[in-house]
């Protein structure tokens, strides 16, 4: 006996249905998943370091670099180390570097003044337009995107095999650094590698889905299935899975009260989700970028006294400089 035209949509309903609520959980599952294993199988190991020395000034050299694994994942970067003639009772620690988005690499040419640090400032590996995309730049770009998120903390992996192979770096006081964007990665990449002797967060938070939705001016709906996407795009560095095993090593947490792209809320989410021993800061300020003079006096001298604090950096190390930029 045939089948019932209603029967049949039905079963295809039913079917659909079914189907929907698989991918859901399986969402649901990828969002939540601890991605360490994934991280390290990228990273694979530095393959090719090339190196430019681009100019040297008041006893520095500065390069630009080119990381690759051997997984195939390139990154570049900016170094700053000192010269041997001025070096003086190396070895140094190190800096590693995660800007905003804007700046990545080029971060470093707003730290002319730092003293006693050798600075290594990675840019992104996402190649293609990265500011005022349409709606669909932006859709067509989210696999690339996607892959850029997963791939940058393998990338501050390779920064670490780096700065290990230069003599002049005390292996010992190699410190992660990320601001605004580049925080988000910092809890991820310093649970995944334990060279990294200490981190920095500022202007961090976590949840990144009602981060993300806080920060959209879209209506209701529009915004919240746009955050809740983006989510799930960046779920494998969220920020609450992995802060909480940066511990037992150092960690500064830095905030500002005025900003109102890092909500106080999710601040605060990220400090509680934080071990021992953590330093809580925070400056009475908006979101501030390395580019600000007001950055290197608020943001700059909380970063140099931690660091100072945990013998991490020399006396007066990170004075940046915003001049002629």
């Amino acid at each position: 006996m045939p089948r019932q035209p209603h029967a049949t949509l039905l079963i295809a309903l039913a079917a659909a249905a079914s189907i929907a609520a698989a991918a859901l959980i399986s969402l649901k599952l990828y969002r939540h998943a601890d991605h360490r294993e994934l991280f390290l199988t990228l990273h694979g190991g530095l393959h090719r370091a090339s190196s430019t020395l681009d100019e040297e000034r008041n006893g520095h050299a500065y390069h630009t670099l080119r990381l690759e694994s051997e997984t195939g994942i390139g990154v570049e970067a900016a170094l700053k180390t000192p010269l041997p003639a001025a070096q003086d009772g190396g070895p140094y620690p190190a800096l590693v570097i995660l800007g905003g988005l804007s700046t990545g690499r080029h971060t470093l040419e707003y730290l002319d003044s730092s003293r006693g640090l050798v600075l290594l400032c990675l840019d992104y590996p996402f190649e293609g337009k990265r500011e005022r995309l349409t709606a669909w730049e932006f859709v067509s770009a989210l696999p690339r995107m996607r892959r850029a998120v997963i791939e940058t903390v393998p990338a501050v992996m390779l920064g670490v095999d780096y700065l290990l192979s230069r003599p002049e770096v005390d292996p010992r006081r190699i410190v992660l650094a990320g601001g605004s964007f580049g925080a988000l990665f910092v809890p991820a990449a310093a649970a995944v590698d334990e060279r990294i002797a200490a981190a920095a967060i500022l202007f961090g938070a976590g949840d990144l889905e009602s981060l993300v939705r806080a920060n959209l001016d879209l209506p209701a709906p529009l915004a919240a299935a746009a955050a809740w996407a983006t989510a799930v795009l960046a779920a494998p560095v969220e920020p609450l899975k992995y802060v909480g095993d940066i511990a037992p090593r150092p960690l500064l947490m830095l905030g500002a009260t005025g900003d109102a792209r890092m909500p106080l809320e999710n601040s605060r989410l990220l400090h509680e989700a934080a071990g021992e021993p953590k330093t809580i800061r925070w400056i009475d300020a908006g979101h501030l970028d390395v580019r600000q003079a007001e950055f290197h006096s608020l943001v700059g001298s909380a970063l140099v006294e931690w660091l100072e604090a945990h013998d991490l950096a020399r006396p007066g190390s990170l004075a940046g400089s915003t001049e002629g930029h």
